[in-house]
């Protein structure tokens, strides 16, 4: 690939939305608004003020860098290394799933239950980056969560997230697949909420995804059986063990699969108040149920 040869910020910014058109990248000018962000440390707003403003050597080749990588459809937010996630920030790499803001609502969706106002204890399961972790005990007063991950690499990562964002001493990591890693804690009937987000793409969905998310996000956290709800079964069973009376199953879940999901926590009579809460774009994403 060529260098970009402008040096003001509009000069690269329009250059660089040149390339990334014809590489079949979706917005290409967002794009490249938010790599020339990242590289100067500025707003959008900031960058359009200072349009003339010439750049460095420095800043033109770390931007190069980060256009070059967006050609290959490597994800923005792991090029420039962070997302915001419920007005923290968050470090993230290949080593895990890129927090969306749809999860976002299922964090919306604990906090606003009455099972977790006071001192709860809740178990997030396949943490990854922690976001969900990090952000209950960011939002919820003296709670402590129980984070699991079957890769011990996403849990480094989301170590390093809770203390960034000072959460540290209310969170503690645990490597295991779901709830294995918490079956010697002495926890059974003590936990007031058990929240995940867990694989839920199928094995045909997953041929069909971007190449952004294909090629570059853990297969690990992503991909599932053919119906896309194994994970979600087995989380249903075994919460059972762990929720105390009252407490309170919260689940992310794929498009079109809430009616499925919601369906396999009704058949368990240990259950009650199962509803489905849609995301910010209208989606039904949430399953929420509460243990009797």
């Amino acid at each position: 690939m060529n260098s970009l040869m402008g040096n003001t910020c509009l000069e690269i910014l329009n250059q660089a939305v040149d390339k990334l058109r014809p590489a079949g990248i979706d917005r290409p000018r967002t794009n490249a608004e938010l790599l020339l962000g990242a590289v100067l440390n500025k707003s959008k707003v900031d960058i359009y003020l200072d349009k003339d403003r010439v750049l460095s050597p420095d800043e033109i080749q770390k931007f190069n860098r980060f256009i070059k990588e967006r050609i290959s459809h490597k994800p923005v937010q792991y090029i420039v290394g962070t997302v915001e996630f419920f007005g923290l920030e968050f470090k993230v790499d290949e080593r895990v799933l890129i927090p969306r803001p749809e999860t976002e609502t299922l964090v919306e969706v604990v906090i606003e239950q009455p099972a977790v106002k006071e001192n709860p204890r809740i178990i997030d399961l396949g943490t990854g980056s922690g976001a969900i972790a990090v952000s209950l005990a960011s939002n919820v007063r003296n709670s402590f969560i129980y984070a699991t991950d079957v890769s011990g690499d996403a849990l480094e990562l989301a170590k390093e997230n809770a203390s960034r964002n000072n959460v540290e001493g209310q969170i503690e990591f645990l490597c295991g697949d779901l709830f294995e890693a918490l079956k010697k804690r002495s926890l059974e009937g003590r936990i007031d909420c058990v929240v995940s987000n867990p694989p839920y793409v199928s094995k045909n969905e997953f041929d069909d995804l971007p190449r952004e998310v294909k090629d570059y996000e853990p297969v690990v956290a992503l991909k599932t059986d053919e119906e896309g709800t194994s994970f979600h079964s087995r989380i249903i069973e075994d919460s059972l063990g762990f929720l105390n009376k009252g407490g309170i199953l919260a689940l992310e879940v794929g498009l079109g699969q809430a009616d499925r999901v919601a369906d396999l926590i009704r058949d368990r009579k240990d259950f009650k108040d199962t509803e489905i809460k849609r995301d910010l774009g209208g989606i039904e994403r949430i399953v929420v149920s509460r243990k009797t």
